[in-house]
């Protein structure tokens, strides 16, 4: 089997992936994490703001701004968390790929 060099620059793409993963992960973890925190301490602290009794029409706006950008930040956040939980040991396939086109190359 003879790669073209477009191929030898994706299976380089794959080798440095795997090399950088270790690292890769534990920023992917360190990042959700830190998001879940602040954008938890500013929906709280929206929450807290808010006077239910008497709403005042600039912190229903406040809330409706805050509020969509808070919720999509939780779920890049779990994302994250998800990825670098699932793809802890390296991605399976990327590694299973690898080991191929090595056996291959000393075969």
């Amino acid at each position: 089997m003879q790669l073209t060099p477009q191929d030898l620059k994706l299976v380089e793409r794959l080798r440095k992936q795997e090399r950088r993963w270790p690292r890769d992960r534990w920023i992917l973890l360190l990042v959700g994490i830190f998001s879940l925190a602040c954008y938890g301490y500013i929906v709280t602290s929206l929450y807290c703001g808010l006077d239910f009794e008497n709403l005042q029409s600039i912190n229903v706006l406040v809330f409706a701004v805050l509020w969509p950008k808070c919720l999509m930040m939780f779920l890049f956040a779990v994302y994250f968390i998800g990825w670098a939980i699932r793809d802890w040991n390296g991605n399976a396939n990327r590694r299973l790929l690898l080991r191929l086109l090595e056996e291959h190359q000393i075969g």
